[in-house]
């Protein structure tokens, strides 16, 4: 690896970033064409199982909480410490690729995240089932980036542009295809068969990976794990993310337990970026935090993410728990998303080769805030109103998606030295996980607030006109309800309609944020685009934005 003589060496993601393939001699024992064949749909399998369990588990976890034995709330926790586990991969994959190997540790993170869907789908124990997502996740963070090295390096140098494109296929099925699929498994085989179905996909990935690719040994190398910011970082994350978490249910400030786990979490925190900034070696790079054009980029791109899944995620749980949906339905409301997502991001990096950055970023999340306002119009609980007015508004959410990740990774990259930039892909792609690992709590708390606000207010107006509830009531009865059963269904519509308000309202809430972002970037040093680029370069610059768009 060209960058072992570095004094920040980054063994792992150089091979990301193709600087070893470049200078690397081709295997004299290339595959054959049913090999190269197989080994594609190996590696790329292993990709679409870790991406697919992203997104397909956010339509299913109402149906896990409720087997588990636990309220709604703690269907939040297991998408959110799977968030959190994969985030802490992302550092580690460095050190842990440098130290046994790329294919010793894609087979070894395949094999963990095969046991891990087992105990998934074969505990009965929430805890268990923490276990089981969060090493999905951090396992699932290990062979993210260790899929693209192996799968470029079976490519000649011509076609690795190719190969990234085909690699990036999966990379927006989290928000796309992942949830009607995961909802059609749940609503036809139970959701269990979500991880049974991944023990043969990941067995296939393991056995081609084994079978086909070079053995190469472990390369000598003298990088080493900061174990203790890892320790320290993962504490921290922990602790901040078991209190959003359990935050609504223990009443925040008045549980001793949650606001010593806060204070806990924010000495960590303090303690771990002091030695992060003192470590020769560190985890992560928090100098980069020094430049504007990172910070700027990195914020952009990790709030934006926090906001789409955060609403996705609302809008799939509320759906179900609120309006009655099934898990298939609820996730069939975000397919129109898959009509232009990919196509734009294929053309977005060639965009920002010939415009500035600041502009085409800016216009996206403009066009977010426009989504935002036009779908807080709209009624998502009535049952045929997805197949109609939002449909429109899904396919322009899909748009934005597309045009969302290239512009802001090119701009918190661009003044970086590639050696840097593997740094800064590093640090980025963890705070946007992370960014997604506070989504889905940040806004089940909104959403509950306004739900009860709205809930006041309309008691409030239906007891100053008593005689629409007369009315409402008679009808009711004389439908065949009795009395009480005639109000307990008044109070059911008007607590729907509650929730309705609320979500309006988020959406509302979330295009006001989006344009703040817009205004954001405006801040950021201007990037200059370079026409003259080498085909090395742009597979290289376009391999590190399609690591960015992945979960």
């Amino acid at each position: 690896m060209i960058m072992s003589s570095a004094k920040f060496p980054r063994n792992a993601w150089a091979s990301l970033t193709h600087d070893s393939l470049d200078t690397a001699q081709l295997d004299p024992d290339r595959l054959g064409s049913l090999e190269f064949v197989l080994i594609n749909i190996g590696l790329l399998s292993g990709n679409i199982l870790v991406l697919f369990n992203t997104g397909a588990f956010a339509s299913v976890s109402l149906h896990a909480s409720g087997e588990l034995g636990v309220s709604p709330s703690h269907a939040t926790w297991m998408q959110t410490y799977y968030f959190i586990s994969l985030a802490l991969a992302l550092p580690v994959s460095t050190w842990a690729a440098a130290a046994v190997g790329e294919l010793r540790l894609y087979l070894l993170a395949m094999s963990v995240l095969l046991l891990a869907s087992c105990l998934c789908a074969a505990t009965t124990d929430l805890n268990g089932f923490l276990i089981g997502r969060s090493l999905q996740g951090f396992s699932g963070g290990l062979t993210i980036p260790l899929s693209q090295t192996l799968l470029m390096r079976e490519y000649p140098q011509k076609s690795r542009g190719f190969a990234v494109a085909l690699w990036s296929i999966a990379a927006l099925s989290p928000f796309t295809l992942g949830p009607a699929a995961g909802g059609w498994v749940a609503d036809q085989l139970g959701w269990r068969w979500l991880f049974y179905l991944n023990i043969p996909l990941a067995l296939l990935s393991i056995t081609l990976a084994w079978a086909l690719l070079p053995k190469h040994p472990a390369p000598r190398t003298n990088t080493r794990l900061d174990t203790l910011g890892l320790v320290l970082l993962g504490l921290s994350l922990f602790c901040g993310q078991t209190v959003l978490n359990s935050g609504q249910d223990a009443d925040w400030f008045n549980s001793p337990a949650l606001m010593t786990t806060a204070g806990l979490g924010m000495l960590v925190l303090v303690t771990f970026i002091i030695w992060e900034l003192a470590e020769t070696r560190p985890l992560i790079d928090l100098r980069l935090l020094a430049r504007r054009n990172f910070v700027i980029g990195s914020l952009g791109l990790s709030l934006s993410f926090m906001l789409m899944y955060g609403l996705l995620a609302l809008l799939l749980v509320r759906l179900q728990s609120v309006a009655g949906y099934t898990s298939f339905l609820a996730g069939s409301v975000l397919l129109p998303l898959v009509f232009l997502a990919k196509p734009l991001a294929s053309v977005m990096h060639h965009l920002v080769q010939r415009f500035d950055t600041r502009l085409l970023a800016s216009i996206n999340l403009l066009l977010f805030a426009w989504y935002c306002a036009w779908s807080s119009q709209f009624d998502f609980f009535s049952r045929l109103s997805w197949f109609t007015q939002p449909l429109w508004s899904q396919v322009l959410e899909g748009f934005c998606l597309g045009g969302l990740f290239v512009p802001l990774t090119t701009l918190f990259l661009s003044g970086l030295t590639p050696r840097r930039q593997i740094q800064a892909v590093e640090l980025g792609g963890m705070l946007r996980v992370l960014g997604g690992s506070v989504a889905s709590p940040l806004f089940g708390l909104l959403w509950e607030r306004r739900t009860a606000f709205h809930q006041h207010r309309l008691l409030e107006s239906l007891g100053n006109q008593h005689g629409i509830v007369s009315t409402t009531l008679s009808h009711l009865q004389y439908a065949g309800f009795s009395a009480p059963a005639a109000q307990a269904k008044l109070t059911a519509i008007s607590n729907q309609h509650a929730g309705i308000l609320a979500l309006n309202d988020c959406f509302r809430l979330t295009a006001w944020l989006f344009v703040a972002l817009a205004a954001l970037v405006w801040l950021a040093h201007p990037h200059q685009p370079k026409l003259d680029k080498t085909t090395r370069q742009t597979v290289r610059e376009t391999a590190l934005e399609e690591l960015m768009e992945e979960p």
